[in-house]
């Protein structure tokens, strides 16, 4: 007896996307960022939120000593969550790090 080869694919439902299956970001991410320079997007975002309710995170410097780990990756992605969704909630919420290391 042969055996068929089976395609996984094929008994699976998955939606068909435009998506790549690899993204692709340091060959696209230039081209990003040069589309929301040219279109200002930072200041309109800013922009948007002029008047609103502030939203102030006193951000730290950065760790000047010991070694780097990924408890300093998950501090700064936390307060970039935080931000985020501070201003996604209508909030004035501009992040400014703090950089004093001595």
């Amino acid at each position: 007896m042969t055996e068929q080869k089976i395609n996984y694919k094929d008994t699976v439902f998955l939606p068909r996307t435009e998506f790549p299956m690899r993204a692709g970001l340091p060959k696209r991410e230039p081209a990003i960022l040069e589309s929301w320079q040219k279109i200002d997007l930072y200041n309109k975002l800013r922009e948007a939120r002029r008047g609103a309710e502030k939203f102030v995170l006193h951000d730290g410097p950065p760790y000047a000593n010991g070694q780097l780990h990924i408890g300093h990756a998950l501090n700064k992605i936390l307060k970039d969550v935080v931000n985020r969704s501070q201003s996604m909630l209508g909030k004035d919420a501009n992040y400014v790090p703090g950089w004093d290391c001595h």
